[in-house]
């Protein structure tokens, strides 16, 4: 025998003189797995299975109501020797035949304490109720008559004409969409809109039924294949995060022989959404915007894909995409059998424990184990964080419920039992000092790790780089552009114009007062011999044409743009400015000084309260280019906006620029997008040429990285905490 399979059991005696055998309604079924033929028993009044290896499959066929169990385990161990089931295994096999209700006997009082049929599946039941409370499912009905009319007119759909078919459907959307991908990501930022939620709904929930409609349809029609088996005895709702949807029960699936029978029922449900999506997609690309067709269409696409992709065919959730993985590995029970050799590892190892049972065969099935069992305990602890927010969202006194329940059942109760382990189990008989006395440690070494030792604090804000000093140029007088400067040009203070343009009625007005102010003044030398007074009318005259030549000298002067500053001129679109009318006002380009800059950077309401008791006048900060993240530049802190601003200091940072600030439409449509929550303004005085000539330049966007000291990860955690209660829900 293997050294972790100890052979003899202490509770052998309990068991070894019953003569039990299966029920007569169990059915078995050959299943191969990597070379070995595995047997599967399945009683198709409840959908119970149990599946055993080729030697507890012999013992178990020995099991005729006459013969015991010891007598059986001796034939079974001469015939398979070191492969034989270990009196554990079978006294384990046994209980779960006992309780899956497989098996029949009598049983004596002495060992009814360990094999309490009805009692332990109550108790299994109540407790998956509990532990999976906002999965809850609720039985309604049969409709294992009604699906098997209704495979006879829809089985060729999981044929190879339906998946030629399939390939067609799916080709013809892509290509529907292919050049629209644009609007599809900006319908999509629109897709949780209150005016969309309802349509949202409808065809969640459809989508949903006819999601468990293709299993159903699958596995009765892979039972056709398979010649027997199949059954799908129970339809119902499950509620999920309190919203219903429907499921069907197609466990009977399992007892296939053939793996890709088994994928292509667990896959049903995602091929008949897939297919539907692309449908929705020619439709969408069909219909014009702003129907309810196409609006309809779009939320059927989003549903029958995005959400099928991201839950459904992810395994480290058991949804389809599990079952496909376990299967397509070759690894049944990947979750629970993942889940123990965690355990086993620890009982092992950490503990001590002598011959614990090792659910591993080989190194392959270690390295899936230990990959697959982590991931998918974190994974579960970040979905029922997303779902109790998002209930929170909703109704928050019930996800506060929720909240406390998922802390009791997965912080409270792990432990206790736990503890429990500890203290009482008989496998720990020869180590339970070091058992103890290795938890406590750990414990003592975790919370030293995560609440003494401090570690460094950061946190990021978006900014966009400004010149400190700037001079936006534009014209006084409207007219005709002439002649532009030569764009990124150095322009020294009150050089040559940048701009010169013309106004042609404006010249002649100019020309006619230059005539009429002549013509006055010949007047006057005349008048100065014959009539002195009138001579001294005529100057006032001038006096007054003098004045309007001068302003409309002055309005010239408004068709030539001058920097005040030095700096560079930046002009946009430059060529094509001679010859173009330009209103008064309106911006031409700007003279920028790149030698002295600022970044203006913006802090969420996480980081922008804490900026301003973290961060003093003068502190250091690091500065990177969105795209050059390898260069970094050096920053010091200016100030720090003590309040929270609704506007942002560049359209840039928004998300319609592309940014990565959500944005959404003010109550003043004069004002446009604004951020979806106040933001804490920060400037950084930052050296433009830090690296050789590569220079920071006006406009660009750039991240920045404060340091806020150290603290222990256990101290961030809790104020991280505290501001997501306070942001979301005030409290």
């Amino acid at each position: 025998m293997a050294v972790d399979r100890p052979t003899f059991d202490d509770n052998w005696h309990r068991v070894s003189e019953l003569r039990p055998r299966l029920r007569s309604v169990v059915q078995v079924h050959r299943q191969p797995l990597r070379g070995v033929v595995w047997h599967v028993y399945r009683d198709p009044g409840n959908n119970r299975y149990f599946r055993a290896p080729p030697a507890l499959y012999h013992f178990i066929a020995l099991l005729d109501g006459e013969r015991t169990v010891g007598d059986a385990w001796k034939a079974t161990c001469e015939r398979f020797g070191d492969e034989a089931p270990t009196q554990g295994e079978t006294t384990q096999a046994l209980g779960m035949l006992y309780t899956s209700n497989l098996l029949r006997g009598e049983l004596p009082p002495d060992v009814s304490s360990i094999m309490e049929r009805r009692r332990k599946r109550q108790q299994r039941e109540a407790k998956g109720y509990l532990t999976n409370l906002l999965f809850a499912k609720i039985p309604l009905a049969d409709p294992d008559a009604w699906l098997t009319w209704l495979v006879s007119l829809t089985g060729w759909l999981f044929g190879w004409f339906g998946a030629l078919l399939w390939l067609s459907v799916i080709f013809a959307g892509l290509w529907a969409v292919s050049g629209r991908i644009g609007e599809l990501t900006d319908a999509g930022s629109g897709v949780l809109s209150p005016d969309n939620l309802i349509f949202l709904t409808v065809a969640f929930v459809v989508l949903k039924l006819i999601h468990e409609l293709g299993h159903g349809l699958a596995c009765k029609a892979m039972a056709k294949r398979e010649r027997g088996g199949g059954e799908v005895r129970q339809v119902g709702v499950m509620m999920m995060a309190f919203m219903p949807l429907p499921y069907v029960d197609a466990t009977s699936s399992w007892s296939f022989r053939s793996k890709w029978r088994r994928i292509v029922v667990a896959a049903a449900g995602m091929y008949v959404e897939i297919f539907i999506a692309a449908l929705a997609a020619m439709l969408w690309s069909r219909t014009p915007e702003g129907t309810l067709a196409h609006q309809l269409s779009y939320n059927v696409m989003f549903v029958a894909s995005v959400t099928t992709l991201l839950f459904n065919a992810n395994p480290l959730i058991r949804f389809d995409g599990y079952y496909i993985l376990s299967d397509i590995a070759n690894l049944p029970n990947l979750y629970q059998r993942s889940q123990n050799y965690l355990k086993y590892l620890v009982k092992r190892y950490a503990y001590g424990v002598r011959r614990p049972m090792n659910p591993a065969h080989n190194l392959r099935e270690r390295i899936w184990f230990v990959i697959y069992g982590i991931a998918a305990f974190f994974y579960k602890i970040f979905l029922f964080a997303s779902i109790i927010l998002f209930v929170a969202d909703q109704l928050f006194f019930i996800g506060a419920l929720f909240a406390i329940w998922a802390l009791v059942a997965y912080t409270v109760v792990p432990l206790g039992k736990l503890a429990h382990y500890l203290a009482s189990h008989g496998e720990l008989v020869r180590c339970r000092v070091r058992s103890v006395t290795t938890t406590l440690g750990f414990t003592a070494l975790l919370f030293g790790f995560l609440g003494l030792i401090p570690w460094a604090d950061h946190g990021r804000a978006t900014g966009v780089v400004e010149p400190r000093h700037y001079e936006s140029m534009a014209l006084d007088e409207p007219g005709f552009v002439l002649e532009v400067a030569e764009p990124n040009s150095l322009v020294p203070a009150g050089a040559a114009p940048l701009v010169v343009a013309e106004h042609r009625d404006l010249m002649a007005e100019r020309a006619e007062a230059e005539a009429l102010l002549e013509r006055l003044r010949i007047e006057r030398r005349r008048a100065m011999n014959d009539d002195p007074a009138q001579a001294q009318a005529i100057a006032a005259e001038i006096r007054g044409h003098e004045g309007r030549l001068s302003r409309i000298d002055a309005r010239i002067a408004g068709l030539s743009v001058v920097s005040d500053i030095e700096g560079v001129w930046l002009v946009r679109d430059g060529d094509r400015l001679p010859g173009s009318w330009q209103d008064r006002g309106m911006s031409l380009g700007a003279v920028v000084s790149l030698d002295d800059l600022i970044v203006r950077l913006v802090a969420d309401q996480y980081l922008g309260p804490r900026l301003r008791s973290g961060v003093q006048t003068g502190d250091i900060v690091e500065v990177r280019v969105r795209q050059r993240p390898n260069l970094t530049f050096i920053g010091r802190v200016e100030y720090v906006l003590p309040a929270g601003r609704e506007e942002l200091p560049s359209d840039a940072l928004g998300y319609q620029a592309g940014g990565p600030i959500a944005m959404e439409e003010s109550q003043d449509p004069q004002q446009g997008p604004r951020p979806t929550e106040s933001r804490f303004e920060v400037r950084l005085a930052i050296d433009a040429d830090q690296h050789d000539g590569l220079r920071l330049l006006p406009g660009q966007v750039v991240e920045a990285r404060f340091d806020l000291g150290d603290r222990p990860l256990l101290s961030q955690g809790y104020l991280a905490l505290r501001q997501l209660l306070q942001r979301r829900f005030q409290i």
